[in-house]
């Protein structure tokens, strides 16, 4: 029997702007970035487990499952970057 790596969790560091991108609510108190909206960015990549928050840091993070990490790890960078500016 032999394990194989399916998973793994990452997580990138946030700028004070990206952070505050994230944090920003509607006057409802709803998130203005959903995780759905995320979600939906990240479509239809392997990625599951998204989380940000700034009670755990400036952190964003995610899990990677499926054999091509490094790729989906720069998609995921990449599409970030997009929505939120430079990380």
């Amino acid at each position: 029997m032999k394990a194989e790596i399916y998973s793994i969790t990452y997580r990138i560091p946030l700028t004070d702007a990206q952070q505050a991108r994230l944090d920003r609510k509607w006057p409802d108190g709803d998130p203005f970035i959903s995780y759905e909206k995320i979600e939906s960015l990240l479509e239809p990549l392997p990625v599951e487990d998204l989380y940000w928050s700034h009670h755990t840091g400036q952190f964003f993070y995610f899990t990677v499952r499926g054999d091509e990490k490094d790729a989906t790890v720069a998609t995921v960078i990449e599409r970030l970057e997009e929505k939120l500016g430079t990380l």
